[in-house]
């Protein structure tokens, strides 16, 4: 398969996009690499983490901070894209979970549509790593709490859009709160201190 720009640094272990056959719905690189392909003389590494060749085009194109802001916003509404391409939009599509379960490593996957959602809302995951996961071939990480999610996606920086005109109804399943995360299933932590 064709890649798009970039070259692999020699004796740079690479993932194998053959591994990943039959886990993915779609390329995951696509609305990515039209993103950074739609950039003048940007050559795109698909390997790379998606937020990583986002500021590796920011500096190659010396964007001013109102420049980067509105590129910042499209590249948002990219990685919904390339979520939906890649794990679906239909939350009564059993393939669509099956799909994340087999990239949150949930074994068995579960036969039915029930089973596979519980399986996968159970599951505290950053989803940029998910939506980087089929390109760049780095396991995602699974979290015990939110609260270690919201930690980890704070530290890397790694936040995903959450509230989205294109996100589907799968995608909903999977976000959770980053700013202020839940101690327990359904129970926020406040900020607010008693009087």
């Amino acid at each position: 398969m064709p890649r798009r720009g970039g070259n692999r640094t020699q004796g740079a272990h690479r993932p194998s996009r053959a591994s990943n056959h039959g886990i993915f719905l779609q390329n995951s690189d696509a609305a990515l690499g039209d993103f950074f392909q739609d950039r003048s003389g940007f050559s795109h590494n698909p390997f790379n983490p998606a937020w990583k060749e986002f500021h590796r085009l920011a500096r190659y194109l010396q964007w001013d901070k109102e420049e980067k802001a509105a590129e910042k916003q499209a590249f948002k509404d990219v990685l919904v894209k390339t979520f939906n391409v890649t794990y679906g939009t239909d939350e009564n599509s059993l393939e669509s979970w099956k799909a994340l379960c087999r990239s949150l490593r949930i074994t068995p996957v579960p036969e039915k549509l029930k089973a596979c959602r519980e399986a996968v809302q159970a599951a505290h995951v950053n989803l940029v790593d998910l939506v980087d996961h089929p390109n760049t071939g780095e396991p995602v990480q699974l979290f015990t709490t939110e609260v270690e999610l919201s930690e980890y996606t704070r530290e890397s920086k790694k936040f995903f859009p959450k509230e989205n005109a294109y996100a589907g109804g799968l995608l909903k399943y999977l976000l959770r709160h980053i700013i202020d995360p839940r101690t327990e299933r359904g129970v926020r932590r406040t900020t607010r201190r008693r009087r």
